[in-house]
């Protein structure tokens, strides 16, 4: 039944169980050794892998970290020390000369030639004369095709990494015979904000049933610092984008829209819940709309 007062609430003891009942269940199913996780430094890989510790051991569970040039280095700072305060091994792979080598670093100037402040305030800059452009929302522009060089440019740039990326995470849960354990929350799955069989590809992904907002109040569950908790989400692909920035609204807003429109809730009753304007409702119902293809598999004729 859902919570008047927060209808986002949800009870963290049963959740959390039935995130570690999953990935044993599919560790054995699967006749797994263990699991893999991509270890980013953010909150949704944190929280994915503590839960993969307790429900498989420490000894069973090894962090990939895979940063490249335009990484920022707090965060990998930030995933190697969550990985230590588990007891857990993780292997670092820079994947920025296969990157140089595919010839991707070509298509923007070396971030070493400019502060990451410079960088960031380029692609903000970019962002905003792109959609000034284009007439129309960025965020919605990068869901689908578009007849824009610079914006097919940036797609190309960044969701290469993460595909990248996804190909190196399989092949260490190959190598090790491990459960590759994804994190993508249900904010990100339903907004399109991912990368298609990049970052949204995995054997599991225990996280999917719970909004952004859910994932945070696990964590604080789970002992999570706050430092981790309270970093802005950032899919950390190119300076200067940061999730919330990219999706126009605070997660907090985003969900209780999420929530209600699955809930086929009418829009008085989501902008009483939400405090969100209707405008930004009709938004997020577009990004729905336009973000369903990639929650398909490739579309085959029949």
């Amino acid at each position: 039944m859902e919570n008047i007062k927060d209808p986002l609430a949800i009870n963290i003891s049963d959740a959390k169980d039935k995130i570690i009942k999953f990935i044993r269940r599919y560790a054995i199913e699967l006749n797994r050794d263990g699991a893999i996780v991509g270890l980013s430094g953010g909150l949704d890989s944190c929280v994915t892998l503590k839960l993969c510790v307790e429900a498989v051991g420490c000894r069973n569970v090894k962090a990939v970290i895979i940063p490249e040039r335009d990484s920022d280095p707090v965060h990998i700072k930030d995933a190697k020390k969550f990985a230590r305060s588990l007891s857990v091994e993780y292997i670092v792979r820079n994947i920025s000369p296969v990157l140089w080598w595919l010839g991707i670093y070509r298509l923007y100037p070396p971030s070493f030639l400019f502060s990451r402040s410079i960088q960031e305030r380029f692609v903000r800059n970019m962002r905003k004369k792109i959609s000034d452009e284009l007439g129309k929302d960025i965020f919605i522009a990068n869901l689908g095709g578009e007849k824009h060089r610079q914006l097919n440019t940036g797609k190309a740039f960044y969701r290469i990494k993460h595909r990248l990326r996804s190909s190196i995470l399989f092949y260490y849960s190959e190598l090790f015979n491990m459960l590759f354990v994804g994190t993508s929350n249900k904010s990100e799955i339903l907004t399109g904000f991912f990368v298609k069989y990049g970052d949204n590809i995995a054997d599991i992904m225990p996280l999917s049933f719970l909004y952004k907002s859910q994932v945070k109040a696990l964590a604080t569950s789970l002992g999570i610092g706050r430092d981790l908790i309270e970093k802005p989400p950032s899919p950390d692909l190119i300076p200067g984008i940061l999730d919330e920035e990219m999706l126009g609204l605070t997660y907090e807003k985003l969900d209780r829209i999420l929530f209600a429109i699955e809930h086929n809730r009418d829009d008085d009753h989501i902008m009483s819940i939400s405090k969100a304007s209707l405008k930004e409702i009709q938004r997020v119902r577009l990004i729905m709309k336009f973000s369903e293809y990639l929650r398909t598999w490739p579309i085959h004729l029949s």
